[in-house]
This record gives C-alpha cells, sequence and structure tokens, in this order.
C-alpha cells in the first residue's frame, strides 16, 4: 500500500482515474510510475504484460518481483488493478460492470471511512485540508493499494488483493518513511491500522486480502521471470510453422542437455531462421510454458545447458491464487 502526499489537485485526479476505475487497457491507477507521481525514494517501474496489453505501473522492487510471478503463473487472471484507490465512502464491487461478472450477486464497499471508525483506527485515516474563500475544512483522502486481480474459476469470476512487501516484518513495522525523528510505535500502529482497515475493506465483500512478502520467492526465479517479461514486447517475423518448428527445436535440445546457443546455430543453418528470432521465440516460449526449463535453480544463460522443469512455480505458489485460502 502505498503511501503519498495528497492535496486537493492531487485528490481530484485520483479520484477522476479511479471513480470508478475503468477495465482493460484503458486502466489508471491512482500512482502512475513516473518521476511526477511515484513516492520519492521509490524504485518505480512500468512493466509491459502481453495478458494484460498495456504498462503495469510498479512502485518498488517487491511489487515488480510478484508481478512477474504473478503474470507468469497466470491462473486465471484477466484483468489487474494495480495501485487501486480504497474507497473511502460506499462504492461498488470491483467486478461491477464487467461483462464476466454478469449474474453475480456482488456486494458494495462500504468504505474505509466507516471501516476504520468500526475498527477505532479514524484518527489514522487520511484527510486533506481544503481552502475555500478564506475558510479551512477537512475532507477524506484516501489510501491506495497494491494489486487486485481479477480471476476466473470454475465458479465464475473473483477477485483477490495483494499487499506486497519485501519481508513478513513489515506487515508490522514499517521500513518505508520511517525516519530517526519518527516514533516507531506510532509508525507501527499506523501501518497495521493501515492493513487491517483494508483488510477488512475487502472481507465485507468477500474478496481475500494474501500478504506477500517476496523474500519467500526464490532470487534466482525471480530473475529468470523478469528476463522473459523484457522480452514480451518484441515481436518475431515468424509464421505459425516456423515458430513451431524453433519451438520443437528448443524441446528437443532441452531433452539432450544442449544450450540455446547449440540449437540456435543449428536451427539458423537448417532453416535459416535468424538468432534474433528464435530468442524472442525460446523467451516467449518459457514464459508461456511451451518450453519447461527450469527457473528455480538455473539461470537462462544462451551459452548454459538447458535444465528441464523440477519445480512448477503454479504448485509452489498457487495458493497465492486460489478464491479461497
Amino acid at each position: 500500500m502505498a503511501d503519498l502526499k495528497l492535496s486537493e489537485a492531487r485528490l481530484t485526479e485520483i479520484l477522476r482515474r479511479q471513480n470508478p476505475p475503468t477495465f482493460g487497457t484503458g486502466y489508471e491507477p491512482s500512482i502512475k510510475a513516473c518521476r511526477e507521481e511515484a513516492p520519492a525514494g521509490s524504485r518505480f517501474a512500468q512493466v509491459w504484460s502481453e495478458l494484460l496489453g498495456r504498462e503495469v505501473h510498479t512502485l518498488s522492487t517487491p511489487e515488480r518481483a510478484f508481478l512477474s510471478l504473478l503474470l507468469y503463473c497466470e491462473c486465471g487472471l484477466f484483468e489487474l488493478q494495480e495501485q487501486r484507490m480504497l474507497p473511502f465512502s460506499p462504492a461498488a464491487h470491483p467486478l461491477e460492470g464487467h461483462p464476466r461478472a454478469i449474474g453475480l450477486s456482488l456486494k458494495q464497499f462500504r468504505g474505509t471511512l466507516m471501516v476504520a471508525n468500526e475498527l477505532h483506527h479514524l484518527s489514522f485515516h487520511p484527510f486533506i485540508t481544503l481552502n475555500k474563500d478564506g475558510a479551512a475544512s477537512n475532507a477524506p483522502g484516501c489510501w491506495v493499494g497494491d494489486y487486485l486481480g481479477f480471476f476466473i474459476d470454475a465458479q465464475g469470476a473473483f477477485c483477490l488483493n495483494f499487499n506486497i512487501k519485501e519481508t513478513r516484518t513489515e506487515f508490522t513495522v514499517p521500513s518505508y518513511g520511517v525516519t530517526v525523528k519518527t516514533r516507531l510505535s506510532q509508525a507501527t500502529a499506523r501501518n497495521t491500522a493501515r492493513h487491517e482497515v483494508e483488510k477488512q475493506l475487502y472481507a465485507d465483500i468477500d474478496i481475500r486480502t494474501i500478504e506477500v512478502a517476496t523474500e519467500e520467492i526464490p532470487s534466482i526465479l525471480v530473475a529468470n521471470l523478469l528476463e522473459l517479461l523484457r522480452w514480451q514486447k518484441h515481436r518475431h517475423a515468424l509464421t505459425p510453422e516456423q515458430e513451431q518448428a524453433v519451438l520443437d527445436a528448443f524441446n528437443e535440445g532441452l531433452e539432450v542437455g544442449a544450450s540455446p546457443l547449440e540449437v540456435i546455430a543449428a536451427v539458423e543453418l537448417d532453416q535459416r531462421v535468424s538468432m534474433y528470432d528464435q530468442r524472442i521465440v525460446l523467451m516467449q516460449g518459457v514464459f508461456h510454458r511451451k518450453v519447461r526449463l527450469d527457473l528455480f535453480d538455473s539461470h537462462i544463460f544462451i551459452d548454459k545447458p538447458m535444465v528441464p522443469e523440477r519445480q512448477d512455480a503454479r504448485e509452489v505458489f498457487g495458493h497465492w491464487f486460489r478464491r479461497e485460502a
């Protein structure tokens, strides 16, 4: 959940984007991954997703790590709303208006103000100062969540709310925004209040909140997935038949422990397919699970032997993407 300095102008812009949010390629996050909007000191970046057809705005290294896993596992994902505003007043269910939600009985948000008051956390709720005709008044501000994922399973469409940190400890004791002048106990209380309000806000409408600590995702897996994601926007010049022939060649090479470079050299000589086009096919093929390489223990190097998949990320982390715990 992002911290941001709210002004009347900033809140007005967030409400324009998020009241309510749109679906599909036109989605606008509350906070964009750019110098003008990202919190000071954040490691922001935009990551292209072929599945979503747009850039996803990430504000931290943990957010980027989890995004790579989410997009790889997929698990029925059909929409993602990053940096989503938590509505401070009653609002429609996130699935309201989506074609996949037709026929579903959807509850409504109560709003963070009501939930915070119920949990005795209203003193931690953001407010902004309005100045009109020389008179100052307070108006409710908003918190911003990390990722809201939209999935489909045998029961239909559902949502999962993801709260993302690097370590489990950070869900209690914040590591970001704490200075020598900050009272740690007060910062901890504020952090806890935010998480409790967010969880209850979504629980009210039957949406599970998953607390993700990215330290639990192997670093080699993250590095491989991020590398694969970088190839999603590349386009090769091959026909479907040529692409399948290249995939077949890589899978045959995988069986005998060949390196990608050895396969590429053989295919280039035999079928006159360029190295660049073959690398695109390989990297996108691995991401879409058409070539099952080991991603947990071995980095993907073009000149090193390919290692068959030993663990399936969907099985290891599938509990994060299920409707119920």
